[in-house]
């Protein structure tokens, strides 16, 4: 029933009426005595999740021998509820395309702003960012053995595939490489990247990714942690910072 789930989910059902949908879904008419003995979930609160669940015409109740009991109403309920879920999303998406510049504007800030990122999955998150950018350039300072233990091939090769289907070239200095990783999954035959490589070792093992105006700093798998900081005199510092080891940095790195 995951699916089904799912689909309520999406048509603003919250779980407990879920619970009691699907109680009905898989066994049939029930009075709402039993519903909560079926789901744990309170009388009270059954009939609460029932009003919803009636509301939205996905159940309805009848009156048998003086007994009300429920049971859900045409599955057909789903696919018009869904139907309208998905014009409304597209009314909205259609409206932010419209406005979406202006609420940028609203929304910068002369002020820096920095947004933290925790764990793994964290970090993921924090890399999807910068698929949101037009138009630009990533300058990265990039530990390719670190980054990989830390994000995983998997993501990595998803990244540079949306990275590249977004035009966006890249720039990236790589630190010293033990030789344990023999085969890059970012090459030096990719049309829109420009690699070089430090030689000296005992370099920080923290990763940084300059775009537009904001530097993420990415730590490695040991710490796990990562941020964004959105400020265009940091950005530009950080970019200052950025072409001297670009020009100390050795050519066509291996």
């Amino acid at each position: 029933m995951k699916n089904i789930n799912e689909i309520l989910t999406s048509i603003g059902v919250a779980i407990p009426a879920q619970e009691i949908y699907i109680a009905l879904l898989e066994n049939g008419k029930a009075t709402a005595r039993t519903l909560a003995l079926r789901t744990g979930i309170t009388r009270t609160s059954v009939y609460d999740q029932l009003k919803i669940l009636r509301a939205k015409g996905l159940i309805v109740e009848h009156l048998i021998d003086g007994t009300t009991l429920f049971e859900v109403s045409d599955a057909r309920q789903l696919s018009i509820l869904l139907d309208e879920h998905v014009e409304q999303l597209k009314m909205q998406q259609d409206f932010l395309e419209k406005n979406l510049n202006s609420l940028i504007n609203k929304s910068a800030s002369l002020q820096p702003k920095i947004r933290f990122f925790e764990g793994n999955e964290g970090v993921k998150q924090l890399l999807k960012d910068i698929l949101w950018h037009d138009n630009i350039t990533l300058y990265l300072y990039w530990p390719y053995e670190q980054m990989l233990d830390l994000l995983g091939e998997d993501f990595l090769l998803w990244f540079s595939t949306r990275r590249t289907s977004h035009h966006i070239p890249i720039k990236t200095i790589w630190g010293h490489s033990t030789g344990k990783i023999k085969k890059h999954i970012f090459t030096d035959d990719d049309k829109d990247v420009e690699r070089r490589q430090i030689i000296q070792k005992n370099i920080p093992s923290m990763g940084y990714i300059i775009y537009d105006k904001k530097v993420a700093f990415i730590s490695s798998t040991k710490e796990s942690f990562g941020f964004i900081v959105e400020s265009t005199e940091f950005a530009h510092l950080q970019k200052m910072q950025f072409d001297i080891l670009w020009h100390t940095a050795r050519k066509n790195a291996k």
